[in-house]
């Protein structure tokens, strides 16, 4: 599999915009097919909203090549990433079907072809035929084989991490290091550990994970096209749909992609009166294993994969909820981080009991 082209730049985040946006243009100009000859001045840059882990930036030409996507990593997420294991596995994602092709790679970046499609939002994804063509285009990625990544689910072991790494920050901000403080480590630690023994215990299938399938990583067709007429009817194939953003790729159980993308329907608002009920979940299960060739799953196998769902919600509560303690250090990017930590644990605590006796 051929490398994309790399240039050993950085751009910086706090630069002024005027200034990011023509170190952008030039990165382009040197690693994109057909941009030696453009001109700085017929390029447009329009910043892309719905990260809250990198900066997205558009750039459009002026004449009929095609505009791509420059994504720059947010600061210190390494901590967070391994850049080195996204890299390896966004080209054999692309390769089976997910996601945009990579272009060029620069030192904190990378530049991605850009997807005419648009991304959901969280109220979409209950919505027509948005469940059911998630659920089928998440079996088909479940089947990638990814190589020359460990196949070892390490979610726990990411959370252990990211706890431990937390705990010992010490944050440059008042109120963010007087909200760490408050922070029960030896009891999140506990969570994290009982989780990991339940889970063990369910013996789930290990698969490739998105492991980030919120609403902003589903794109789905532009509006007024066929395409997205067939969607929302329910009569789109699964393709119709694209996932994007796989930096959290990894192998994991199963389980995990099915909570965590529950979880999302709530947005970053943390509105969990969105939670998917039973009914929505066993459509989406449904779906699922349709799309794996059991045309007729049993009732039993059904509400076996919705309970599994359930209790990797729990874990996704504790996976995000560490992760914002490290992102609240060091991100340059304007969202509440500590803030939504505590709405994801809230949560955790709120639907533990019925989650797990369900």
């Amino acid at each position: 599999m051929t490398k994309p082209k790399h240039v050993p730049v950085e751009v910086a985040l706090q630069q002024d915009e005027t200034s990011q946006f023509s170190q952008t243009i030039q990165l382009c100009q040197e690693l994109v097919p057909g941009w030696t000859s453009l001109s700085a001045d017929s390029v447009e840059v329009t910043k892309v909203s719905g990260g809250i882990t990198n900066q997205l930036l558009k750039l459009s030409p002026s004449d009929s090549q095609e505009p791509v996507l420059v994504r720059i990593f947010g600061e210190n997420t390494d901590i967070v990433i391994d850049r080195k294991t996204e890299a390896i596995l966004s080209l054999q994602v692309y390769k089976a079907g997910f996601g945009s092709e990579i272009l060029g790679t620069f030192s904190n970046g990378r530049v991605e072809s850009w997807i005419h499609m648009r991304p959901l939002k969280p109220e979409e994804m209950c919505e027509g035929g948005n469940a059911a063509c998630i659920a089928r285009r998440l079996a088909s990625f479940h089947a990638a084989d990814i190589q020359d990544i460990s196949k070892e689910p390490q979610v726990f072991q990411r959370i252990l991490t990211w706890l431990e790494e937390a705990e010992a920050m010490k944050y440059q901000d008042a109120d963010k290091q007087k909200a760490k403080e408050a922070k029960d480590f030896a009891a999140m630690r506990s969570e994290v550990l009982e989780m990991q023994r339940i889970c063990e215990r369910l013996q789930c299938p290990v698969v490739f994970s998105h492991n980030d399938l919120l609403s902003g990583n589903v794109m789905i067709p532009l509006e007024g096209t066929q395409e997205l007429r067939a969607l929302q009817q329910g009569q789109a194939d699964a393709s119709t749909m694209q996932f994007i953003d796989f930096e959290y790729g990894s192998y994991n159980y199963r389980g995990f992609d099915f909570g965590n993308h529950w979880c999302e329907y709530a947005g970053f608002d943390g509105d969990y009166s969105r939670y998917p009920d039973s009914k929505q979940q066993a459509t989406f299960v449904r779906a699922y294993l349709q799309q794996q060739g059991n045309k007729s799953p049993d009732e039993e196998e059904v509400q076996q994969l919705v309970r599994e769902g359930n209790i990797f919600a729990l874990v996704s509560h504790q996976f995000w909820g560490v992760w914002c303690l490290i992102q609240a250090r060091y991100s340059a990017i304007d969202f509440d981080y500590m803030e939504y930590c505590s709405v994801r644990w809230s949560e955790y605590h709120k639907r533990k009991y019925g989650f797990l006796s369900g």
